[in-house]
């Protein structure tokens, strides 16, 4: 037996462009003729992509920024390395669960509401030396808006609190020393109004006044140097935003897609498939 050739070169007459063609517009002929398949899928998807979207939970993030401050000695002109310089000294305090518990305490949650979403992150820089990070970002995430915000900035303070005795106790050092130069100065200031001082008191008087001066001027220096730059303290407080991945119309524009397409495979088997559920239903 042999196979016929047609004109054309081709064997029994098959032409696979006119046999594709042919079936692209059966496919055509039935998706139009189930319209009601594919936009019953669509609307499916939808329904179901928005029902999806409500239930996803939300999530919320605040991120507080703290400086460390860099120790100086008392001169104020040798860097020192102590807790503030150390960088696990923020994700140590911030993932103690004694602050965790003040924290939620004082933000009136409970600690699993956030537990699980502090993260720190340190700010790169001019670092004066290495390992050091004299900014670092504390991010919490919850499921409640208030809560993040609240726990993120009291983390922040718990850090702050927590490195800060060094600097506080120059501070209070310096300010006593500038209220005993206070009182010197206002005593001899007194003792030079009085008058009948001998010429040689009076130039004694005069330069302890200006040592007194001197002396005021330089601690005062020292004290805002403490203040500003050696002491902890936050730079940015924390305020929630809400991070949650999942967008209500994205979810609902995917999931009528899918919808869709499974709709338009529905009725091109249509033929096949209705006949097997006809004949279930009479069983």
């Amino acid at each position: 037996m042999t196979v016929q050739e047609q004109p054309g070169g081709t064997p029994g007459g098959f032409d696979p462009e006119a046999e594709q063609e042919v079936d692209f517009s059966r496919y055509a002929r039935l998706l139009a003729a189930r319209w009601w398949v594919l936009a019953a899928g669509l609307v499916a998807g939808a329904i179901v992509g928005y029902a999806v979207s409500l239930g996803g939970s939300q999530v919320y993030k605040a991120t507080a920024t703290v400086y460390l401050g860099q120790p100086y000695s008392a001169s104020g002109s040798i860097q020192l390395q102590s807790l503030q310089t150390n960088p696990s000294t923020v994700r140590t305090i911030v993932q103690s669960e004694a602050v965790i518990v003040q924290v939620a305490q004082r933000c009136k949650a409970k600690p699993s509401q956030f537990r699980n979403g502090i993260s720190t992150q340190a700010i790169g820089g001019n670092i004066a030396k290495s390992g050091q990070t004299p900014e670092v970002s504390i991010s919490v995430q919850s499921p409640k808006r208030k809560v993040a915000s609240c726990a993120a900035n009291g983390l922040a303070a718990a850090v702050v609190d927590r490195t800060s005795a060094y600097a506080d106790r120059k501070i209070a050092n310096f300010r006593d020393r500038i209220a005993v130069d206070d009182r010197q100065i206002a005593l001899i200031n007194e003792a030079l109004q009085h008058g009948g001082l001998s010429v040689s008191d009076q130039l004694l008087l005069q330069i302890r006044l200006d040592s007194a001066e001197q002396d005021r001027l330089s601690v005062s220096q020292l004290l805002q140097q403490a203040m500003l730059v050696e002491k902890p303290s936050l730079v940015t407080p924390a305020h929630s935003s809400r991070v949650t991945a999942r967008s209500r119309r994205n979810t609902v524009v995917v999931a009528a897609l899918i919808g869709l397409v499974l709709g338009a495979l529905v009725a091109l088997v249509w033929d096949r498939l209705a006949p097997r559920l006809a004949q279930r239903a009479g069983e």
